[in-house]
């Protein structure tokens, strides 16, 4: 009989998370917007990392100034940085992998069109006193210059995709495209680059503006978040498998980014597709060349 109750209440309880996830994300969005829009100050911690860190209300940066935003990613960057010359940050939002980079030691080029968030970034290389470090471009990426219309009243999920994560695309703004290959056309020869993407939805565009970076020598690492049911607006990312195509095309091996990366195989990733949903929790993955592995692990910038 007890067991039988708690049987009950345990698939009422998960009932229940489910009817209140749509709830609960039509708070973040409030959150989000209010942070954005209504309560904009800033403030100024030291980070467990040792960097000076300025940002907003946001929940994320809250998890930035406490040291555990994207936990097993950040420790996977500080490795990777380890045997990388440059970080090359699309989608820097206001800095935070950019200023683990250059606590490392490493020069950077950020890249970012939001207006709020090329705020602060600027604000967290002066803070730091790295403003002679960095190389800032505030632009967006895709596969070809011009213009194009970044949506959401967000800082930290401002996307070129209409509607992405629920946004509303009331809040629009023109903003100034370029690609990856332009950017870095000629520029860092012989130089280990360690690129990361984080752009809401548009990773694909960004990949077909970086075909000559991908086959730049020595290749670079890249770490690219990348969904496939979560957050678009059709249900699904139409790109997704094209994005792993066109690393696979490139000689490149994808992993799984967590605890430890564990490496992915075509027929995974095409039995995700055919689902349309994924078998991990994480929509952050790493590509690697395929004579490179990912190092061992460690917690902390030096």
């Amino acid at each position: 009989m007890v067991l039988g109750w708690f049987k009950r209440l345990v698939k009422k309880s998960s009932m229940l998370v489910e009817v209140s996830r749509p709830l609960r994300w039509r708070f973040h969005l409030f959150q989000d917007w209010w942070a954005t829009k209504v309560w904009t100050r800033t403030r100024e911690v030291v980070t467990p990392f040792g960097f000076r860190l300025v940002s907003g209300l946001h929940p994320a940066y809250e998890l930035m100034r406490r040291g555990e935003f994207e936990v097993h990613e950040t420790e996977l960057v500080v490795d990777l940085l380890a045997r990388s010359d440059r970080f090359v940050d699309v989608g820097a939002n206001l800095g935070y992998y950019s200023c683990l980079a250059l606590k490392s030691g490493r020069q950077i080029v950020a890249i970012e069109p939001q207006p709020q968030n090329l705020r602060c970034l600027y604000q967290n290389l002066v803070a730091n006193g790295w403003q002679d470090r960095a190389e800032v471009l505030p632009v967006a990426l895709s596969d070809h210059p011009g213009l194009l219309s970044l949506y959401g009243a967000s800082g930290p999920s401002a996307s070129l995709v209409k509607g992405w994560a629920g946004y509303s695309p009331r809040y629009k703004q023109t903003v100034p495209v370029t690609t990856l290959d332009n950017i870095l056309a000629g520029r860092f020869e012989g130089e280990r680059l360690f690129v990361k993407i984080d752009v809401e939805g548009a990773e694909y565009g960004v990949m077909k503006g970086a075909l000559k970076t991908l086959a730049r020598e020595p290749a670079p690492a890249w770490l690219v978040e990348l969904c496939l049911h979560e957050f678009h607006p059709d249900g699904s990312n139409p790109d997704f498998l094209a994005v792993f195509n066109l690393f696979w095309q490139a000689g490149y091996q994808a992993y799984v980014v967590g605890l430890t990366p564990r490496p992915l195989s075509r027929d995974e990733v095409e039995g995700w597709w055919s689902k349309r949903h994924t078998s991990d929790e994480t929509f952050n993955y790493l590509f690697l060349a395929t004579d490179q592995e990912p190092g061992p692990r460690s917690s902390r910038v030096a």
